[in-house]
């Protein structure tokens, strides 16, 4: 750390509480030694009325220092911010205004001298405080080292507030009065305080600030530093009149500072240091290491992804510590899971800096910020991509020297085509084309885009493709579909099925004969009713049929308009819909959709009912389908063919029950059983010694 030039002044105004000024002044004096910043004290009695405080302020004024102590009395009481003043006209160098009710704390100068240099053009730095505004430590670090009381374990809570500051640095809209440090940069261009407007004190620091920030300047947060503040006894019955004053000259002078202050608030710059802080109170064991999982949603939404990535971390929670960094409306979120002994683990949220949700298509600054953030916030030990929309390509980058693994699960197509459906206009499947000119009017007319900018998507996707040392892949098909693009390194592919969400050990998956042969045949259409997933198919075969004793229903949420002959539940718990699907007396379930899938977490639902299933003929559903003869494969763009297939079925219930008999005997695995597969993955590296890039074919 470089030193100031000149001497940093430490002016503290002193008027009333002599116990508070000899503690004050104690407390610098006594880090003063071990500080690598040289500094003066400048003490300026304000006319105090206490004897006791004279005779403090004489004794300190006679006494042998650490660093140079010096004495000013003025003649008469003017108030502090004229005495601060006194003391900025009698300083050279930067300056620090503290309070005389303060405490300061091992390091504090050496730590806000380097929090200026931590960016250009700072005017001011604040530490954290147990009374400080914007800079007021969580309630629970307030209560663990009891600085509310009569006997607040100070130096504790600056040693707590070192080892678990983030060292962010946040920048605000104001520095705090309490302990404020100064540049001289800013004091030469600024002046001093307003004393004409702010008199006796209240709101003065602020309108400083608000006049260096019009002059290019910035704020800053020591996150890493704490300031004991005694607080609110200034001016006594004053207060509230000189705040109400200090507010309307702010007020005038600034019409825009309360609705920035609002903002600021609400998007709480120290939401990252505090809520590593109130971690830091449940110390994360050093023997469990941390994954950190990149999603492109919450663990709390009902998608297949989030419910994979929730059972796998609950079924690693022995061994692992899991965080979750995934992008938000207002930013990103990083959530985080600590194991320490209790029943659940120790979760807090940190927001970070971030935009709307659709980032750019390669590389996303925010998100790449954002991840830069994550990674500098905790020492994680392996990385796990689950899903990069919303986050860009930038993490293929970010992480290309991160020194633990990283593992890549393939759970859409997103890297081969933004266009992630490899569907043109949503409702035709592509396949991947070798020839570009389809992929330029697909991507004209789904997506606005055009083969030129697919070509530089693969290229970045191919420069960055050994920042990942396990390509993971649910499906067979899946790894297939991301060749036909990359040369993968067979040695860093994975496959690994995901495993059922739900419960299915407890199900009974016994043929029901009698519905085989007796019922109308039933067949029902499971998922988002949409056209990706298939629901034109559904509504022509629901037409088709509606003369007829065949029934076509529907579970899930309907997105498209649905036809009248369709037979809708309407949204379904996942949990559950082995159970609805039997009590509905469904013989077969029908996933037609175009849309490629990389594993499919409702075939294995309908597996758990001990249903055979209908899908397309490619994709990881026809993977598993031929893999266990446990249904049927179709075109989705033949509709003759579905149809007729659907008459075929009815017509021969025999080929129903023995496809139904092979349904019900494909084993089926929870999410844990694949858990060690992926502990593996995190505790090793590639053996690859060196990271070379790959090449897109």
């Amino acid at each position: 750390m470089s030193s100031p030039a000149t001497p940093v002044t430490v002016i503290v105004p002193v008027y009333g509480g002599a116990s508070d000024v000899e503690r004050c002044i104690a407390s610098v004096l006594e880090h003063a030694p071990t500080s690598q910043v040289e500094h003066r004290v400048l003490i300026i009695d304000d006319a105090a009325p206490d004897e006791q405080v004279t005779a403090v302020l004489h004794h300190l004024a006679s006494s042998q220092h650490p660093v140079a102590v010096e004495v000013l009395a003025n003649p008469q009481n003017v108030g502090f911010v004229r005495t601060v003043n006194r003391g900025l006209r009698h300083a050279r160098g930067d300056v620090v205004v503290l309070n005389s009710d303060t405490v300061v704390t091992a390091g504090w100068l050496d730590r806000m001298v380097e929090t200026t240099t931590s960016l250009p053009d700072v005017a001011t730095v604040t530490p954290l405080s147990n009374f400080g505004s914007i800079c007021t430590v969580p309630p629970t670090i307030i209560g663990a080292f009891a600085l509310a009381g009569s006997d607040p374990r100070v130096d504790e809570c600056a040693a707590f507030i070192l080892e678990h500051s983030i060292g962010l640095h946040p920048e605000v809209i104001s520095g705090v009065g309490f302990c404020l440090y100064i540049t001289r940069a800013a004091l030469d261009l600024v002046g001093e305080l307003d004393d004409a407007a702010f008199g006796r004190g209240y709101g003065e620091e602020v309108d400083f600030c608000l006049r260096a920030t019009a002059l290019g300047l910035r704020h800053l947060v020591a996150d890493d530093t704490f300031v004991y503040h005694r607080g609110g006894g200034s001016f006594g019955a004053e207060r509230a009149e000189l705040m109400q004053a200090a507010s309307e000259v702010i007020r005038a002078r600034y019409p825009w500072f309360r609705a920035a202050n609002r903002a600021e608030r609400a998007r709480d710059p120290l939401a990252p240091t505090f809520a590593a802080l109130e971690l830091g109170l449940a110390e994360r064991r050093e023997d469990r290491p941390h994954v950190l999982h990149l999603l492109h949603n919450s663990l709390g939404e009902l998608g297949g992804s989030e419910k994979h990535l929730r059972a796998l971390v609950e079924a690693m929670r022995d061994e692992f510590d899991f965080s979750i960094l995934h992008p938000s409306e207002g930013g990103f979120v990083l959530h985080t899971m600590w194991e320490v002994g209790g029943p659940r683990p120790v979760e807090h949220e940190f927001l970070l800096p971030g935009g709307p949700r659709q980032t750019t298509a390669l590389h996303d600054s925010v998100a790449a910020d954002a991840l830069a953030t994550a990674l500098d916030m905790f020492d994680f030990d392996a990385v796990h991509i689950h899903n990069l929309i919303g986050h860009s390509l930038a993490p293929l980058e970010v992480l290309a020297s991160f020194e633990g693994p990283v593992v890549c699960s393939v759970r859409d197509l997103y890297l081969a085509c933004p266009n992630h459906s490899l569907l043109y206009r949503n409702e035709i499947g592509c396949g991947i084309p070798d020839d570009l000119a389809v992929c330029d009017r697909c991507l004209a007319e789904t997506r606005s885009s055009d083969a030129e900018q697919l070509r530089e998507f693969r290229a970045y996707v191919g420069a960055h493709l050994d920042t990942v040392d396990t390509w993971v892949f649910a499906s067979h098909s899946a790894a297939d579909y991301l060749d036909r693009v990359y040369d993968l390194d067979p040695a860093r592919v994975e496959i690994i099925p995901h495993g059922a969400t739900i419960a299915v050990g407890r199900r009974e998956r016994a043929v029901d004969e009698e519905l085989v042969y007796e019922e109308p045949l039933r067949l029902a259409f499971v998922g988002m009713g949409w056209v990706k997933k298939g629901l034109a198919i559904v509504n022509r075969l629901a037409d088709d049929f509606a003369d007829s004793d065949i029934e076509i229903h529907h579970f899930g949420e309907l997105k498209d308009e649905a036809s009248a002959e369709l037979h809708a539940h309407g949204p379904y718990d996942n949990e559950v819909l082995p159970d609805l699907l039997r009590q509905a007396g469904i013989h077969i379930v029908l996933l037609p959709g175009p849309y490629a899938e990389t594993f499919g977490h409702v075939m294995t639902e309908a597996l758990a009912a001990g249903l055979p299933v209908i899908a397309a003929r490619y994709g990881a559903l026809a993977e598993r389908i031929r893999a266990h003869g446990a249904g049927w494969t179709i075109d989705p763009d033949d509709q003759d063919e579905i149809r007729q297939l659907v008459e075929d079925l009815d017509a021969c219930r025999d080929e129903v029950l023995r496809t139904t008999r092979r349904a019900t005997e494909v084993p089926l695995e929870p999410v844990a059983a694949t858990a060690e597969s992926y502990a593996r993955l995190y505790r090793h590296r590639s053996s690859d010694p060196v990271r070379t890039n790959g090449a897109e074919r």
